[in-house]
């Protein structure tokens, strides 16, 4: 098996399609950088099935298809084809010869053909599997991949010995098996999560057949439960209230008692208050002239500290002043003495600086002449030898171009008739592509119409479905949300209604007439329950109405009269206003001008009873809402002499007298507006929210059923729609394919018409351009010779000129060094001058200085004398007066300890009182609030019960054994989960059950075999894991042992290893390549340098051979980093390999180009277009072919 020829069409830079035969033994491809040498190797890979696309230096696989240029059009299409020898039959078909076609189209569609036949990729893959020739087989070798086989990644060098091995197909096989385990594992998941939905469904409906006699015996269950936990809960509630309602009475007459001495205790600290007072503000004046006093002392003592403390500076500072005046005046004497020994010093390194320097100069001069001198010699030398190598090169490039253009004129005659053939066989082909893809585009645009209309069916039902799910969902949560508020509106509702029945909060005149009297018929309640105001307003109207609020509405005058005197016969106090008094207002309506801040009168934000509206009008008669305070006082003013009350919607209220009251009561409002309110809110929600609850009930069952014929709806439009995504694929894979063949024919076409034209064309420039080479090339070899006799002479002035040069270079650097020494002192010299000058003026400066001091520190301490003697006489008379004061301030300090004490022990005794009265009022609050709340649960409890069951729990009496009520209670609760879980009875549920659990043990079946399938892959994933090992570990060593041999054959005296990484499994272990040239230690090649490491590269390559022999290679410019000598190791050892196999060499090495049997070479000589001009090399014959 060999390489035949490769053809190239539209594939990168090979806008022309070209034919290289490739021929026994070595083939070398030549040609200079960028003309696309590389392109011919690229383009074998990719004929064998490369995928990546940056294997070829491109972003998208489309980017290998022809470009275009200034001058061509970009192509549709690159086509390449590779034809192998299989006369051995080392590829299994029946064919001597195989053809491995790949097309690929702009539009992202690619062909593989084999023999020009439509095949798949997978076919040629495993056609060339363990041949050598596969996806990244040791058979191609570009740049760089041989850096790649000896680096640290041994990735690569592992997939050339597997394919060596031919374990492949194993590896291929292998990953093939894992997919197919994780495949059936995914499968075998997703049929879980069926099973368990189906089971679940089949459970619930097992549970709905019975669910009839569930509900029946469990309701009956939890009616015995509940009404003997009411039963006991009412009895314990009820045995509770009597010793509360005692303690609250004697509570009560206990606050009064307190109330009393809390009072006069009240009255006896405001007195002592008074006392301390006074008593406390004489001893804060006598403190304050004390401190006074203090102070001055304080501020004398510290004035006269510092005054002596500035003397004794003073003199320290004038001794100071003289010492360093006499040092400074030594130290000025010695640097002078310094700079006048400088400055000699200096003048006399100037001097032979100057004459250095002259010397340099004229040393400069010499060697710059003799520099000169020899460049010009030198210059008029490369000229000539540059002369000369170029005629050489140009007589070497005008006989073979002598040659290659004989040897096209010939082909071109060949071309010419085999090109006319071409031309009507495309046009036949094309005709019948443009019909099939007419025929295919129909049939596409009808599937695609019915594809469309089952998208738009399941997109319209998935919302339905979604929409649905959504709406059970809310519903649910909207059921369960007013189940929950009503019961507990209600509870609330009915605490309410009862305080409101017992008249709690009210006065207790109120509940002695309306629950203990018999006149109670003679009222019709409470004014504040009679009349309604907005949340917004209703402190206003509290604080307006005062106590009104809490009076009694009479019908009569006569049940007034009546109910007064029962009051004042069973004590109580409480207001009553009789219906039949007229109504009473002082003075006119006012109707005030607009103002900011006024809202109105308050009375047209109450809404009382219509029995009633006439006395809340007398009630409120000019009373008016404003913003704040000070809008009610600027309209009560504004009217003096009117009857004008206003009213804050905070309480802040401003009365006919103009007497403000405001700010934040300590006591809790009294509730009655609120109360009312809140009672006629939970009604309305309580009615509302029982109705909601059951019209939802209804909706859900609706619901479910359109959800379930929605899901089966969807699945029916999910199969239906991939049926027709499937044949939409097809078709458009059919319509890709029949254009592409259509556009690939006419391009056909064109290059074809374009050709012959360019042939003809060819021919005649070919026959004037022989004639002016053979002339030119006489010219060339005549000058060459007169240009290799001018250099001989032209050397031996160049040696005279390089030794004057050397000479003087050496005499002008040792009078640089002598020039920059002296530079050097002289500068050291000038800063040692200056750094002397600026220490004399330092000094200088700084004994003028401490002159001055001096004097400054003798004036000074006079004059801190005299300030001392007079500080001392002004201390001496303010601690005389400091004594006086001290003794009065005592005086004063022990009056106002005996008023302080008094005063604290009256405090803590009222404070004692406070408590007191505070815990005993919070107590009887607690407790009357607790004894509300029990009676409230007690009727509470009668009533539910009387109302689901039909029963008085009162009637019953107790339980004669006590229940234990948590867990009693958990019970209850458990049973109306599951009562509320039952739901409603399916009537199909039988049939239902059947169906589902018929499909539930298909489930179960189809799992099993998933289960055994899974398994049998396992076991044969092992056997392929171990046949692959076995194979590659025999293939490694024999390799190995190759390897060893081929080293020793490129580097004598060498020795090389190949190992496995140890402990870890041979088909994923690391491979390292241990190597030691002659004279070297044993040592991993990433230490070896870059010639040595490519040619232990093509060491292991050539192992490779010996143990399964590749039927070709090709070696694009590995030969780049061996310089001659390992270059002439590589070609020896390549002889000898070429007698087995066939290499195709990309080079620009001569010594390799030397040993080849043939020479391709690729130019460019139109921008962007790359043509092949090929050459036999066989003793004196040429055969030259251009395509």
């Amino acid at each position: 098996m060999r390489l035949n020829q490769l053809e190239i069409f539209g594939f990168k830079s090979f806008a022309q399609k070209i034919v290289i035969p490739f021929d026994p033994g070595i083939t070398a491809i030549v040609g200079p950088n960028g003309c696309g040498k590389s392109n011919v190797v690229e383009a074998i890979r990719w004929v064998l099935g490369e995928q990546r696309a940056g294997s070829f230096r491109s972003q998208r696989m489309e980017d290998v298809i022809f470009a275009g240029t200034r001058q061509r059009k970009a192509l549709g299409m690159a086509e390449v084809a590779l034809a192998i020898e299989n006369r051995d039959n080392a590829l299994p078909v029946e064919f001597a010869e195989v053809v491995l076609t790949r097309r690929l189209f702009r539009s992202g569609e690619s062909d593989y053909l084999l023999n020009k036949i439509p095949c798949r990729l997978l076919d040629i893959t495993n056609l060339l599997m363990d041949t050598g020739l596969g996806q990244g087989a040791y058979a191609v070798m570009e740049q760089g991949m041989v850096d790649e086989i000896i680096s640290d990644k041994t990735e690569n060098r592992r997939r050339i010995l597997e394919e060596a091995a031919g374990i492949t197909k194993y590896k291929v096989q292998r990953r093939s098996t894992r997919n197919r385990i994780e495949a059936a594992q995914a499968d075998l998941q997703r049929i879980e999560d069926i099973i368990a939905e189906v089971k679940r469904q089949v459970d619930s409906l097992g549970r709905q057949v019975g669910r009839a006699r569930r509900y029946r015996e469990l309701k009956g269950e939890l009616d015995q439960l509940d009404v003997r936990l009411g039963r006991q809960r009412f009895f314990a509630l009820s045995a509770q209230i009597s010793p509360l309602q005692d303690e609250f009475a004697a509570l009560s007459k206990a606050a009064e008692e307190g109330y009393t001495r809390f009072t006069s205790r009240e009255a006896e600290l405001e007195k002592a208050r008074l006392v301390l007072t006074e008593a406390e503000k004489a001893m804060q004046e006598a403190g304050l002239e004390l401190n006074r006093r203090i102070e001055a002392i304080h501020e004398r003592e510290q004035l006269l500290v510092a005054v002596r403390e500035r003397r004794e500076a003073a003199e320290q500072i004038r001794a100071r002043t003289a010492r360093e005046r006499t040092d400074y005046s030594t130290q000025l004497e010695a640097v002078q003495q310094q700079r006048r020994d400088n400055s000699a010093q200096l003048d006399e390194a100037r001097t032979t600086f100057v004459q250095i320097e002259r010397e340099l100069q004229a040393h400069q001069q010499r060697a710059a002449q003799a520099e000169e001198e020899y460049n010009s010699h030198r210059a008029e030398l490369d000229q000539r030898q540059r002369g000369r190598m170029e005629h050489l090169r140009q007589g070497s490039e005008i006989s073979r171009a002598l040659e290659r253009q004989q040897a096209e004129r010939d082909a071109l005659d060949e071309r010419t008739v085999a090109m006319r053939g071409e031309e009507d066989t495309a046009t036949t082909e094309r005709d019948q592509a443009l019909q099939a893809a007419g025929e295919a585009e129909s049939a596409l645009a009808e599937t695609r119409q019915q594809l469309s209309t089952c998208q738009q069916q399941r997109a319209t039902a998935l919302a339905e479905r979604d929409q649905t799910e959504k709406d059970l969902r809310e519903l649910s949560t909207q059921r369960d949300a007013a189940q929950r508020a009503a019961e507990a509106n209600q509870a609330r509702l009915q605490v309410l209604e009862k305080v409101r029945a017992g008249y709690q909060g009210y006065q207790s005149g109120v509940r002695t007439l309306m629950l203990e009297s018999p006149h109670a018929a003679l009222f019709r309640g409470v004014l504040g329950d009679l009349i309604e105001v907005e949340t917004a307003y209703a402190r206003a109207v509290e604080v307006a109405l005062g106590e009104a609020l809490q009076a009694l509405i009479a019908d009569s005058d006569s049940g007034l009269l009546k109910g007064i005197a029962h009051l004042r016969a069973r004590s109580g106090r409480v207001g009553i206003l009789s219906l039949e008094a007229p109504p009473r207002t002082l003075g006119p309506v006012l109707d005030p001008d607009p103002m900011p801040g006024l809202r109105g009168p308050l009375l047209d934000y109450v809404r009382p009873e219509a029995s009633i509206t006439p006395l809340i009008t007398g009630l409120l008669h000019n009373t008016f809402l404003v913003e704040d305070l000070q809008t009610a006082l600027a309209l009560t003013r504004r009217y003096p002499d009117a009857y004008v009350r206003c009213v804050t919607p905070d309480g802040d209220a401003v009365d006919l007298f103009g007497l403000a009251s405001g700010g934040q009561s300590q006591a809790e409002d009294s509730g009655v507006l609120g109360r009312g309110r809140e009672i006629r809110t939970l009604r309305s929600l309580v009615a509302h929210q029982k109705a909601r609850y059951a019209a939802i009930g209804p909706r859900l069952a609706v619901l479910a059923d359109q959800l379930g014929v929605l899901t089966q709806r969807l699945e029916d439009l999910a199969t239906e729609n991939e049926t027709w995504r499937t044949k939409e694929r097809e078709q458009i894979h059919q319509h890709q394919r029949a254009c592409a063949d259509a556009e690939r024919l006419a391009a056909r076409l064109a290059q074809l018409h374009g050709e012959s034209t360019s042939l003809a064309k060819r021919c005649q420039v070919l026959d004037q351009s022989i004639a002016e080479q053979a002339e030119h090339l006489h010219h060339n070899e005549a000058e060459s010779t007169r240009l290799s006799e001018e250099s001989s002479a032209l050397e031996e002035d160049l040696k005279q000129s390089e030794t004057r040069r050397r000479e003087r270079r050496e005499a002008l650097g040792t009078l640089q060094v002598e020039h920059a020494r002296t530079a050097e002192i002289v500068q050291g010299l000038e800063r040692d001058a200056t750094r002397l000058k600026n220490i004399d003026e330092n000094l200088q400066n700084n004994i003028e200085r401490l002159a001055a001091e001096g004097v400054e520190a003798e004036r000074q301490q006079a004059e801190c004398s005299a300030r001392s003697t007079a500080l001392a006489e002004e201390l001496k008379g303010l601690h005389q007066g400091r004594e006086t004061l001290a003794a009065e301030q005592d005086q004063r300090r022990q009056h106002w300890a005996a008023a302080n004490t008094q005063n604290r022990e009256l405090q803590e005794n009222i404070s004692h009182l406070q408590r007191q009265l505070n815990e005993q009022r919070e107590r009887r609050t607690s407790l009357e609030v607790r004894i509300s709340e029990m009676q409230l649960q007690t009727q509470h409890i009668r009533e539910r019960v009387q109302e689901e069951y039909q029963c008085d729990v009162a009637a019953m009496g107790p339980l004669d054994e006590a229940l234990d009520e948590e867990t009693t209670q958990q019970r209850i609760d458990q049973l109306r989960q599951s009562l509320h879980r039952l739901g409603s009875v399916h009537l199909g549920v039988l049939e239902e059950h059947q169906e589902q659990k018929e499909r539930y043990d298909f489930l179960r079946q189809q799992r099993d075999d998933l289960v055994i399938a899974a398994e049998d892959l396992k076991k044969t994933l092992s056997l392929i894991d171990r046949t692959a090992r076995r194979m590659f570990l025999q293939s490694f060593e024999q390799i190995r042992e190759t390897f060893k041999e081929t080293f020793v054959r490129f580097f004598p005296g060498g020795e090389a290893d190949l190992r496995l990484e140890e402990n870890i499994d041979a088909l994923e272990a690391q491979i390292d390549i241990i190597a030691r040239p002659r004279g070297k230690r044993l040592q991993n090649i990433a230490l070896l340098s870059g010639g040595e490491r490519a040619l232990t590269a093509i060491a292991l390559l050539f192992a490779i051979y010996q143990v399964k022999p590749s039927p070709f290679c090709i070696l694009d410019e590995v030969d780049a980093p061996l310089d001659d000598a390992n270059i002439n190791r590589f070609v020896r050892v390549l002889k000898e390999f070429a007698r087995e196999t066939q290499f195709v060499v990309v080079t620009h090495n001569k010594i390799t180009m030397a040993a080849a049997d043939a020479l391709h070479g690729v130019t460019m000589p139109e921008e962007g277009v790359s043509q092949l001009v090929s050459v036999r090399v066989e003793g004196e014959e040429l055969e030259a072919a251009a395509g």
